[in-house]
């Protein structure tokens, strides 16, 4: 006969098994959708069943990385550059109470940002403009890959972004640009001039060309 202290390891093996993945679900949540609903990584089931480690799959791949590099220091270096103030590095922005989205690269008016105080926290003060590369976020939920980027682009004009700017880098060569209000314009290559805003613009395959000439 099998006694109560024989099943008593089992029992907390299972508690903390339990409470093991929910801390490292809790780790592996890349934003939340419009609904305030948890929006993985990709690849996060993997990290469940052991076959990746978080690491794995919530990294930038290197043409993000190189791509975030180069705009970032267009801007920073543009003539205009004093008066915003540049976030990046998977800025999150705190929409509502349990919504929050995950930023490339946010680009706020400096006035706007004065006299804030940064903590550990989310940024509750929308960006002015927005530049998203691709995405870390598993889309599996969404009945295709548009719904996800239109869901998250309205949302963040609802929040308060003037102009959202997406770059995809698999399979084409793409950008997608939303202004508050208006259509999203679709670029069916890198090779265009990108408004930010009036007096800021980029064309980011020449800049992909001027670094390749550095080097």
């Amino acid at each position: 006969m099998m006694t109560p202290t024989e099943t008593k390891p089992t029992l907390l093996r299972t508690v903390a098994d339990r409470r093991q993945r929910e801390k490292l679900l809790a780790q592996l949540i890349y934003e939340t959708d419009a609904t305030g609903k948890p929006v993985y990584y990709r690849g996060y089931r993997e990290v469940l069943n052991g076959t990746k480690i978080p690491e794995e799959i919530m990294g930038a791949s290197g043409l993000q990385s190189f791509l975030v590099d180069l705009i970032v220091n267009f801007l920073h270096l543009h003539p205009h550059a004093r008066q915003y103030k540049y976030l990046y590095n998977e800025f999150g922005v705190q929409i509502a109470r349990k919504k929050w989205r995950s930023c490339d690269i946010a680009i706020y008016h400096r006035e706007r940002l004065k006299g804030f105080v940064y903590t550990n926290k989310y940024v509750g003060v929308p960006p002015d403009y927005v530049i998203e590369i691709d995405t870390k976020a598993d889309l599996s939920k969404y009945k295709n890959q548009q719904a996800y980027f239109i869901e998250k682009t309205q949302q963040l004009h609802e929040f308060g972004v003037k102009k959202v700017i997406w770059i995809f880098t698999e399979n084409l060569q793409v950008i997608w640009v939303s202004n508050a209000g208006e259509s999203i314009t679709i670029h069916p290559s890198w090779d265009v001039d990108l408004i930010v805003t009036e007096g800021m613009a980029f064309n980011l395959a020449r800049l992909i060309e001027a670094e390749e000439e550095k080097s």
